[in-house]
């Protein structure tokens, strides 16, 4: 999946929020649809000044219909300023219309087309790569089965005991097992 840069008609925040320039991504799999409306701005104080208003402002002219649609659709706050960590923090854990993601202290204010690149590290993890050894072969787990075959499961004395008994057992065995890798 990848987001893409789309035409889209973004004067009811442009009109609102002077100094501050709006771009729309959108993902190119129709199956699972993600929008993400970024903001740029020079300045970080402009972030804290709009950001309520903006979220505002895109819930009632943007929001996607549907229950989950809040969760499609992301709000990117750059700059090349740093905010801080608290108010970093309160913008990306408010869930109110839209999922936030704050991108500060940028060398210089990106492009539409690096934006998108940094936006599908952010919101779609395309710098992850999978580990390497996982086609490796791995020791065979521990099976519980051996241990807690045949466990009565009656309240009685002897059938406690014997359940006791059991987990002694697998304690042990687990014990041992550390001790031979450590």
């Amino acid at each position: 999946m990848k987001l893409l840069l789309k035409e889209y008609d973004l004067g009811f925040l442009s009109a609102q929020c002077d100094g501050i320039e709006f771009h729309m991504f959108r993902s190119d799999d129709s199956l699972s649809y993600i929008s993400c409306i970024a903001c740029l701005c020079e300045n970080a104080s402009d972030i804290i000044t709009h950001w309520r208003a903006i979220q505002g402002f895109v819930s009632v002219h943007y929001q996607p219909k549907g229950n989950l649609a809040s969760w499609n659709l992301y709000l990117a706050y750059v700059t090349t300023q740093k905010l801080s960590l608290w108010q970093k923090y309160e913008i990306e854990n408010n869930k109110f219309s839209a999922r936030k993601v704050v991108l500060d202290g940028c060398s210089e204010m990106p492009t539409p087309d690096q934006l998108a690149v940094e936006l599908e590290k952010q919101l779609l993890g395309s710098d992850l790569t999978l580990d390497s050894r996982v086609n490796e072969p791995r020791e065979a787990l521990l099976s519980l089965e051996e241990f807690v075959r045949g466990a009565p499961l009656d309240q009685k004395v002897e059938s406690k005991e014997k359940r006791a008994s059991m987990i002694n057992n697998i304690i042990e065995f687990l014990n041992k097992d550390e001790n031979q890798k450590s």
